[in-house]
């Protein structure tokens, strides 16, 4: 897989999931880590010191383990992109949409590009949980649900569709 669609990948990912993009150190580490550069190397090719660039790799991989939900090291880089690249993503038409690996004789219904922020089924409903957790805690606190959901960036329509009590 080609070293700038990685980046891409990468920097959508990121994006969708911290509304920040790749800065230029970071995506010399990817590039770097890709190329199986050592930390050193790197700092040379864009005159910073070694322990900054370490640094800055150090914070890169924590964040992409969080996005990717998966650990992820300078050895195993190239190896989660690419997994996390080959998921397919699949919206059933009623609202939900499914992530789905390595599927083999399917039939694209839709031909709309798979979106970076659509969630693997099996993670849906940890999400969701995590999701209404934090709502109940917010209710608790005696927070709106117009004040819920500008703080959790979602719909009110999604947080007035969930049953629960109201502190």
């Amino acid at each position: 897989m080609d070293v700038k669609e990685l980046l891409k990948f990468v920097d959508e990912n990121m994006f969708t999931k911290t509304g920040k993009r790749l800065n230029d150190l970071q995506k010399k580490v990817i590039e770097g880590a890709l190329n199986h550069q050592k930390y050193v190397d790197i700092a040379e090719s864009f005159e910073r010191s070694e322990g900054h660039v370490k640094d800055t790799g150090y914070e890169l991989l924590q964040m992409l383990s969080d996005i990717f939900e998966e650990p992820v090291k300078k050895g195993n880089l190239k190896s989660v992109l690419e997994r996390q690249r080959s998921n397919v993503t699949v919206n059933v038409g009623d609202g939900n949409v499914g992530n789905f690996g390595h599927i083999n004789n399917c039939v694209n219904f839709n031909s709309d590009r798979p979106s970076p922020n659509q969630v693997p089924l099996e993670k849906i409903n940890v999400l969701q949980n995590k999701q209404i957790s934090k709502i109940k805690k917010l209710r608790d606190r005696g927070l709106t649900n117009d004040e819920i959901a500008e703080l959790l960036e979602i719909s009110l329509e999604s947080i007035t569709g969930i049953d629960l009590p109201l502190a």
